[in-house]
């Protein structure tokens, strides 16, 4: 009896250490296929250490990681709910508070992104990245105010911020105040001088200023620099519009519609409703 006392107390402890190896060979597994681009395994992976050791507290670094993985392979709603479980035991992390705000914005839940953004400012309130996304989504929403309030907090806290400039010159150009508009964009350029976006975006300011060539010569360097922005091809074909080169204007929104863009949305470009 002893004999089997003995032999069933090595058994448990042997699946104890075999559970416990197996949770970190899970989260090793997870980083290979990471590395790989094996998302869905690596899923799997983080799936089946959360189920080993439900308790662990280094779970909340584990869902973190699940839920970008999630996200990244456009599970939005599991992303969702790795978030929510991280930050039921770690309420207080900014790192998870900004995925999950990223994640909002990305499926277009503006005012539970901007909530998030709020409550990592609550608690750090120098954060310069949610200070900034919280201006641009309030600017998206319409609320000019609150986003240029946003946006001069962040130049109060970091003169030098190239947020901050692109931030205003977003408003500004929203406004209507194209050549203020376009000046920031070019301080911000003369230091990030291989950013297609911001050449994407002072093309716009200069293609509603009416300064076409300028504009084409943004457009240009932008679609070197981000030959895969369907963005820049729908501004290089509203260009075309405005010199009346319907056909040519029609080319590069088949190429944006081909790298993604909403087909919907060129519909109302090609009737003038934008």
């Amino acid at each position: 009896m002893k004999i089997l006392y003995v032999i069933l107390l090595l058994v448990c402890v042997a699946t104890i250490q075999i559970q416990a190896q197996s949770y970190t060979d899970y989260i090793d597994s997870s980083f290979t296929y990471i590395e790989k681009g094996e998302l869905s395994a690596a899923e799997q992976a983080l799936l089946k250490a959360l189920r080993t050791e439900p308790g662990n507290p280094g779970n909340v670094f584990l869902l973190s990681n699940l839920g970008t993985i999630q996200r990244q392979m456009g599970k939005n709603r599991e992303a969702l709910q790795s978030y929510n479980n991280a930050l039921m035991m770690a309420p207080q992390s900014t790192t998870l508070l900004a995925n999950r705000a990223a994640l909002w914005a990305e499926i277009d839940s503006l005012q539970q992104a901007k909530d998030d953004y709020t409550r990592i400012l609550q608690i750090d309130d120098k954060n310069e990245d949610a200070i900034y996304r919280r201006g641009l989504i309030s600017l998206e929403c319409g609320d000019t105010t609150a986003s240029r309030l946003d946006f001069e907090w962040l130049l109060s806290i970091n003169p030098q911020s190239a947020d901050a400039r692109i931030g205003m010159a977003t408003l500004l150009k929203h406004r209507g105040y194209y050549l203020a508009a376009i000046e920031l964009y070019t301080q911000v350029l003369r230091a990030n001088p291989n950013l297609g976006t911001l050449y994407l975006n002072r093309a716009e300011a200069y293609y509603y200023n009416k300064q076409y060539n300028k504009a084409d010569d943004d457009i240009a360097t932008a679609l070197y620099l981000s030959p895969q922005d369907p963005l820049v091809y729908v501004m290089r074909g509203k260009l075309k519009i405005a010199r009346f080169d319907k056909e040519g204007a029609q080319k590069d929104f088949d190429k944006a519609i081909e790298l993604g863009f909403d087909a919907n949305v060129i519909e109302d470009i090609l009737h003038g409703e934008k």
